[in-house]
């Protein structure tokens, strides 16, 4: 890989490659799979960034049923749609594409992106100055504004991996050994040679296509750009990471349904290039290791997640277990003897025939039945937890906790009615009933408590901040202002224009530049930021999108549309682009 010293000149009296003039600068070829909203916005900034190039634009779709082809073929004439009748994945997408693209360049770019308006013709200059670079990728960030590290990457070498797989390279990021990998011992505002890029935006030189083939489609989604840039790499070529622009990459909006599938298609992508690539170059090294990391990595990424997705229905196991164990030593406690006794020398007297010290002797169970009732009990009232939404929209709830032991404590006594060989005690059931109710609905009640006295959720309106002064930002400032929505306060626009500052634009205040984004988070307690799909480009990389309580949305073009019929009770209502990656994983949890 190069250093970072300064770009190699382009060689005397060379120009732009490739045959200027002979048809488009820029072939943008964007696959697309169930991101309607987003791919919308990345097409209109594709189109505000091809100012003063030629640009053609394809569209491949790998069968999404969210309705994205009919949006393109309506809102989109000028762009070339390729419909798949399956999911063919990432490289077969691009591939398709690639065949009829006639560009000079040609720019893969994800459909969940948002390009600036002079991303592509930065790109297309450095690689006119530069005819010995095969491709060029630009700064990309995350909607946060902070750093993608695969903007820039270098090749898993054995001791690379072990470094990220022993978290070295997390604990030493400025170590050239350990931190080789994502390269962030690199500065991230310098141009550098590298060995890999991105492929969610990746510019390459027509002639490399020519000379190194396609994407391979062994890789169905992740890890084919990796194994293009070795290839160019092993080909001559170099490679350049240029962060004079930059974009917003909402990363893995086409994959969140289904985590577990992308996981293993990222374990299996590395799994092929290791395959394919590191076996010859390290044939003394055992390269099973490197598949046994790759598969422990897998499992680590993908159970960490689902062991935070546990925590909560463990702890209530666990009270629940406790709360039905109080209830059976209080069904059968021995100090309870005399009282019954008294009441069956009552009975005797009065001529009844009752027993109520038989009462308190326990069932005869084995000690596996005993399992079975304790066990069993348990994953009736989890269930039952579940089924409430005490691990989703209701999970600090504590009179939904009282419902859902209740309804435990129902499912409980109809089982042990159908299992005549569990014949649990009703009146230990009741008992655990009381227990549990104090303890799991408790619990949440004292979270609750703590977490009012630590100041959170305690503003019932949500203070919001609209970064932009744009026609999309008027129109929808005006429609918040109509709406009157109650838990939502408008507390002013941000503007890009500095001489807009103190002014009202649709009746709301202008606080400051989109330079001082981050400070006027602070200064007036943002709880959300609402970005136009003009400004949210520019304005991420801010810094305002660090707090961890901050809530990042993008008015989709579509919104006018989107909200003709209806009417939003409350911000959440509003259809607008979740993009605060944080939040977004919150809920897909």
């Amino acid at each position: 890989m190069g250093g970072t010293g300064p770009v190699p000149p382009a060689p005397p009296g060379s120009g732009p490659a490739d045959g200027v003039g002979s048809g488009p600068d820029v072939s943008v070829v964007i696959p697309s799979y169930n991101t309607r909203e987003l791919i919308e916005q990345a097409l209109r900034t594709v189109e505000a960034a091809s100012e003063g190039l030629q640009v053609e634009v394809f569209v491949v779709d790998n069968a999404s049923h969210d309705g994205s082809p009919d949006m393109v073929r309506e809102r989109f004439p000028a762009t070339r749609l390729i419909c798949n009748e399956a999911n063919l994945g990432f490289a077969a997408a691009n591939n398709q594409a690639f065949r009829e693209a006639t560009g000079r360049y040609v720019l893969l770019l994800n459909s969940d992106t948002i390009v600036r308006p002079d991303t592509l013709r930065v790109l297309v200059q450095f690689l006119d100055a530069h005819p010995h670079a095969a491709a060029a990728g630009c700064r990309i960030l995350n909607p946060d504004g902070t750093l993608q590290l695969e903007s820039r990457r270098g090749f898993p070498t054995p001791m690379a991996a072990l470094y990220k797989l022993c978290g070295l390279s997390r604990l030493f990021p400025r170590s050239r050994r350990f931190g080789h990998y994502n390269l962030t011992y690199l500065d991230p505002g310098q141009v550098t040679e590298v060995d890999a890029l991105s492929g969610s935006c990746m510019m390459v030189r027509r002639q490399v296509l020519d000379e190194v083939g396609l994407l391979d489609e062994a890789y169905f989604m992740y890890g084919e750009d990796l194994d293009w840039c070795y290839r160019m790499r092993q080909a001559g070529w170099r490679i350049y990471y240029v962060p004079e622009t930059e974009i917003i990459h909402f990363k893995g909006e086409s994959g969140r349904p289904e985590p577990m599938r992308i996981q293993f298609r990222k374990s299996r992508a590395m799994a092929i290039f290791v395959q394919k690539h590191m076996r010859e170059r390290y044939r003394y090294f055992p390269i099973g290791i490197l598949h046994v990391g790759i598969v422990a990595y897998a499992l680590y990424s993908f159970l960490g997640p689902v062991v935070r997705a546990l925590v909560r229905p463990l702890v209530d196991a666990l009270l629940v277990l406790v709360g039905l164990r109080l209830g059976v030593l209080v069904r059968y406690h021995p100090d309870l003897i005399p009282f019954m006794a008294q009441i069956e020398r009552l009975g005797d007297r009065l001529g009844m025939s009752v027993h109520p010290t038989r009462w308190l002797v326990p069932p005869a169970y084995s000690e596996t039945q005993w399992i079975v009732v304790y066990g069993a009990s348990v994953a009736i009232w989890v269930a039952a937890f579940w089924l409430v939404g005490l691990y989703d929209r209701r999970r600090g709830s504590a009179i939904w906790a009282a419902a859902g032991v209740a309804l435990g404590f129902a499912g409980v006594i109809t089982t042990v009615f159908f299992f005549k060989d569990y014949n649990f005690s009703r009146l230990a059931a009741a008992a655990a009933w009381g227990f549990n109710t104090v303890l799991v609905a408790g619990w949440r009640l004292a979270g609750g408590r703590v977490v009012r006295r630590a100041g959170v959720g305690q503003r019932r309106r949500r203070r919001v901040l609209v970064v932009g002064a744009d026609e999309a930002a008027r129109e929808f400032v005006s429609y918040l202002a109509a709406a009157a929505i109650p838990d939502g306060q408008l507390v002013g626009l941000v503007a890009a224009e500095p001489e807009l500052r103190g002014q009202l634009v649709a009746g709301a205040p202008v606080l400051g530049t989109e330079e001082e984004l981050a400070s006027l988070v602070r200064e007036y307690d943002i709880d959300e930021l609402i970005f136009t799909p003009l400004t949210v480009s520019h304005s991420l990389k801010r810094g305002g999108g660090r707090r961890r309580r901050l809530r990042l949305r993008l008015v989709p073009a579509t919104f006018a549309a989107l909200t003709r019929d209806s009417s939003p009770r409350t911000m959440d209502d509003l259809p607008l682009v979740e993009v605060s990656s944080r939040r977004s994983r919150r809920r897909a949890s």
